[in-house]
């Protein structure tokens, strides 16, 4: 126990010494996201739902006029459009009651976006029936919904980033340590293979989750972001998730004979992630072709595990395909970086 401790001493005062990766772990993270946090105050891109509860002529030429608009999709319901805002089914709830008409949004910034363009095309149809009662009358209601602004998409999704770079750069140093020697002396100690590779985890372990509470601190502070369910929960999810990358980068760092190698197929990995797992957008709104790629990817699981307990406050007992997806990665992958990890470099 001594020596574990040990080990996981050193290893963070390795981690503090090399400022590179300070600035990769921790500011780099935090930049990106205020970058990207005041570069996309809206959602990207542009689909809306709206809601028309009503019946009558006025209901059919609203649905008419707002079919024409790109992107835009119309229901006409009987009732339950309040639940199904808050849940964020729609962006804007009409009710129509003769020729008065009120607009119900929330605070989430697509919902504003819909709600000017629904305004818009109200006032169009207000000067075309100029002269021509019945003119239509607005009133414009807004309910508050946590957990709907963009940076409460953003944050968890560069939380989960984070934890996949750090993850899966952790093999580099292995890759340091064998190339200078360093492993091969560990191996002639006493010391056993599992305490080094329980204090390696550790401390990654201890970086994922200090990387955690700043993103969040820095989020709140900053966006005033205020999660909707408890962050505490995050932690068994934070943790079986920077395992699965962790176990990739052993994995990578086992089959690669030299630094520049492991940098390639680490960006291989990692790359496609950052932009098709649901980290900037949703991945609903990929290319229907490309969908199928973004489910394999382990990230898109930790994406839509931090989100669903940040954004929905799902309990954790509710998250079991994001666990078992991680867990899977985790062991099959552990599997692979035992198998092909080495304490020496290759003879050439």
């Amino acid at each position: 126990m001594t020596a574990y401790l040990t080990l996981v001493r050193m290893n963070l005062k390795m981690l503090f010494r090399a400022r590179d990766v300070l600035f990769w772990n921790f500011a780099f993270p935090v930049l990106f996201m205020v970058l990207i946090g005041t570069a996309f105050g809206k959602n990207p891109g542009f689909s809306a739902h709206v809601a028309i509860e009503g019946s009558g002529a006025l209901v059919t030429g609203l649905a008419h006029a707002l079919h024409q608009i790109k992107g835009m999709q119309v229901s006409i319901i009987g009732s339950g459009g309040i639940g199904a805002l808050k849940a964020g089914h729609i962006d804007v709830l009409m009710r129509i009651a003769q020729d008065h008409v009120t607009l119900i949004h929330t605070n989430a910034s697509s919902s504003l976006s819909v709600l000017s363009i629904v305004q818009s095309t109200v006032m169009a149809m207000n000067l075309q029936a100029l002269h021509q009662p019945p003119i239509i009358h607005t009133v414009v209601q807004q309910i508050s919904v946590p957990g709907t602004s963009y940076i409460d998409f953003l944050a968890p999704g560069i939380l989960g980033m984070t934890l996949m770079n750090t993850g899966l750069f952790s093999g580099t140093m292995l890759i340091t340590h064998r190339s200078q020697g360093i492993l091969r002396r560990i191996r002639g100690t006493p010391l056993p293979t599992g305490t080094f590779i329980g204090a390696r985890i550790t401390t990654q372990m201890i970086v994922a989750l200090v990387q955690a509470a700043l993103i969040l601190l820095i989020a709140r502070e900053v966006y005033h972001f205020t999660p909707v369910g408890n962050v505490w929960s995050l932690i068994p999810l934070l943790v079986v998730g920077e395992l699965a990358f962790m176990t990739i980068g052993f994995f990578i760092a086992g089959v690669a004979n030299t630094m520049e190698v492991a940098a390639a197929l680490t960006n291989i990995v990692s790359l496609p992630m950052m932009f098709l797992a649901g980290v900037f957008y949703p991945v609903s709104q990929l290319p229907r072709f490309i969908k199928p790629v973004a489910e394999i990817m382990p990230l898109r699981y930790l994406t839509s595990g931090l989100r669903a307990v940040v954004m929905h406050g799902t309990p954790l007992a509710n998250l079991g395909t994001d666990f078992i997806a991680l867990c899977i990665v985790a062991v099959v992958c552990g599997f692979l970086a035992v198998k092909f990890f080495r304490w020496e470099m290759p003879h050439v």
